[in-house]
C-alpha cells in the first residue's frame, strides 16, 4: 500500500541568466572593440626634436666687373704684340706694332741672325711653357691649344721685343705703326662687350654666358684700321655682382664683408659687401682690392660663399602647420580659472538678457611690444573682451597666422609656435630658447596635416 504521507519536494529551475557570463561577454565585446579600433586606426607619427644643422649651397656664378679701357688700331696690316696676356705695362710701354707689308717680323728675325735664344733663359721660358702644356693636355679641353699657341706667340715676341723696341722708333712712318700704353695697367687681349659696365648701369642680360663669350684678339693676323687692338684694366679694385634669393639677401643685409673661395684655384678673399635691387631682383655686390690681376681674362667667376652652415633646433617641414590667432593688447591678458591659467574676460548674453562677464582660458603664442597673441575655441571674431579693474573694452577683430607644429608631450596636440632660421626641401632649422615655442627633445606631430589641435594621441 502506497505511503501517503510521501511529501514531493520541487527544486526551482536555474535562471537562464548567468550574471557572470553577461559580464564576460560585455568584457569580451569591449575587447574586440578595441583590438578593431587599435589596428583600423590611423597612427599618429611622433618625431622627437633634435639639435641639427643644415648645408647650405652658397656656390654662386658671379660677373666681374672693373674699370677697363679698350683700345683701337689706327692703320691696317700684320699686328704684333709686346707683352704677354694679363700683365702689367707702365705707361708709354709699347703694346703692339701694325705692319703694312708685314715685313718687320721677318726682319728682325734674320738680323737676330739665329742668335735668339742666346740668352738661355728666354729658352727656358719657352720650355716651361711647352712641358705644362703637354702634361696639362687633356682631349676634352682641346680648345686650350690655341691657348698655348698663343702664349707661345707672346713669349716669342717678349724675347725678341728687347732688340724689336729699339728699332720701332727709327721705322716709325715707314709702314710700321706702333702703339704704346698712355697709362699703366694690366694689359688683356680679349673683348666680350661688357667693358663699360658697372655697378650703377648694369642689367639681368649680363649673366647670360652665351651672348658675351670672349672674342680672342690674338688669334688675328691682320686688322683693319678702327679695330679694337686690346683693352686696358686701370685698376686693381674690381667688383663681383652675383644674382641671389630673397632670402639670402636678407641674411647678408647687415653684413659688411664676406668670405669667399674662387674655384678657379681655390684660393680665397674678403670682399667688402653690399645688397643691391633691380627690377625686383636682388643681387650681392663684392668689392675686392687685390687678385685683379690673376683673374684679369676672365669675366665669369665660379666662387662659394664661405659661410657657416645653420644650426639650430632641426625639425621636418611636414610638421609644421599654421594657425590664426587675435592681437590684444597685454593689458587684457588676466588670470583665472581652476589652474590660474591665461585667460581674458569676455562679455557675454545670459539666459535673463543680460551682459556678464565671463573667464576663458586662452594660449598665448606670441609676444610683440604690447600686443599678445591669443587662441581659443570660444573665442570667435567680434567678441568683446574687458580689462581687468576697468571698463575699457576691446573687440576681437585684429588676426594674423603664425607657424609653428604641434607638441604632444602631454598626450593631446597642442600648438607652439616656430621661428624659421633656414630651410630646405625637407627640414627646417627653427630657433632655440623661443617663447611659447619648443625644446629639444620633445615630441612633434611628424605630419601636421593629419590631426587637429587638441586631439588626443594614440
Amino acid at each position: 500500500m502506497a505511503n501517503k504521507n510521501k511529501k514531493i519536494i520541487k527544486f526551482h529551475k536555474a535562471s537562464p541568466f548567468n550574471i557572470g557570463v553577461i559580464i564576460f561577454l560585455i568584457i569580451l565585446v569591449y575587447m574586440l572593440y578595441n583590438i578593431f579600433q587599435y589596428f583600423t586606426m590611423e597612427r599618429v607619427a611622433v618625431y622627437e626634436v633634435s639639435q641639427g644643422t643644415i648645408a647650405q649651397n652658397n656656390t654662386f656664378t658671379g660677373v666681374i666687373l672693373r674699370e677697363e679701357k679698350t683700345f683701337s688700331t689706327d692703320s691696317s696690316g700684320y699686328i704684333r704684340y709686346y707683352n704677354k696676356d694679363a700683365t702689367k705695362v707702365g705707361v708709354h710701354s709699347y703694346v703692339f706694332s701694325v705692319d703694312a707689308t708685314g715685313n718687320f717680323y721677318n726682319q728682325m728675325m734674320s738680323k737676330n741672325n739665329g742668335k735668339l735664344f742666346a740668352d738661355k733663359a728666354s729658352y727656358h721660358e719657352l720650355e716651361k711653357t711647352a712641358e705644362e702644356y703637354v702634361l696639362n693636355y687633356e682631349d676634352e679641353h682641346f680648345y686650350q691649344t690655341y691657348a698655348f699657341q698663343y702664349e707661345m706667340q707672346a713669349k716669342l715676341m717678349e724675347t725678341i721685343s728687347a732688340e724689336a723696341m729699339s728699332d720701332l722708333g727709327a721705322v716709325d712712318g715707314s709702314g710700321l705703326y706702333a702703339s704704346r700704353a698712355p697709362e699703366p695697367g694690366i694689359v688683356v687681349y680679349n673683348i666680350d662687350g661688357l667693358e663699360a659696365v658697372n655697378l650703377e648701369n648694369f642689367t639681368e642680360d649680363i649673366f647670360d654666358k652665351s651672348a658675351h663669350v670672349k672674342t680672342n684678339l690674338m688669334a688675328r693676323e691682320q686688322v683693319s684700321a678702327g679695330d679694337v687692338a686690346y683693352k686696358l684694366i686701370t685698376s686693381e679694385i674690381w667688383d663681383l655682382l652675383i644674382p641671389i634669393d630673397e632670402q639670402l639677401a636678407a641674411d647678408l643685409a647687415d653684413e659688411a664683408s664676406v668670405k669667399v673661395k674662387f674655384k678657379k684655384d681655390n684660393s680665397t678673399a674678403w670682399g667688402s659687401s653690399k645688397i643691391l635691387k633691380r627690377n625686383g631682383a636682388s643681387y650681392l655686390a663684392l668689392t675686392f682690392q687685390s687678385a685683379g690681376l690673376r683673374f684679369a681674362t676672365d669675366r665669369y667667376l665660379e666662387i662659394e660663399l664661405m659661410m657657416s652652415d645653420t644650426s639650430g633646433l632641426k625639425i621636418p617641414n611636414t610638421s609644421l602647420t599654421e594657425k590664426s590667432f587675435f592681437i590684444i593688447p597685454k593689458e587684457y591678458l588676466t588670470k583665472g580659472g581652476a589652474d590660474d591659467s591665461n585667460g581674458v574676460m569676455c562679455q557675454y548674453e545670459d539666459e535673463n538678457g543680460e551682459i556678464v562677464p565671463r573667464f576663458v582660458a586662452v594660449t598665448v603664442a606670441e609676444e610683440k611690444n604690447d600686443m599678445y597673441y591669443i587662441a581659443a575655441e570660444e573665442l570667435i571674431a567680434g567678441d568683446t573682451i574687458l580689462k581687468t579693474d576697468s571698463n575699457e573694452t576691446y573687440k576681437l577683430v585684429k588676426q594674423q597666422s603664425l607657424q609653428g607644429v604641434y607638441n604632444i608631450n602631454r598626450g593631446y596636440a597642442v600648438f607652439r609656435k616656430v621661428e624659421i632660421l633656414f630651410q630646405n626641401e625637407e627640414y627646417s632649422i627653427v630657433a632655440t630658447g623661443t617663447s611659447y615655442g619648443i625644446s629639444l627633445y620633445d615630441h612633434i606631430a611628424l605630419e601636421a596635416a593629419k590631426i587637429q589641435e587638441n586631439q588626443i594621441i594614440q
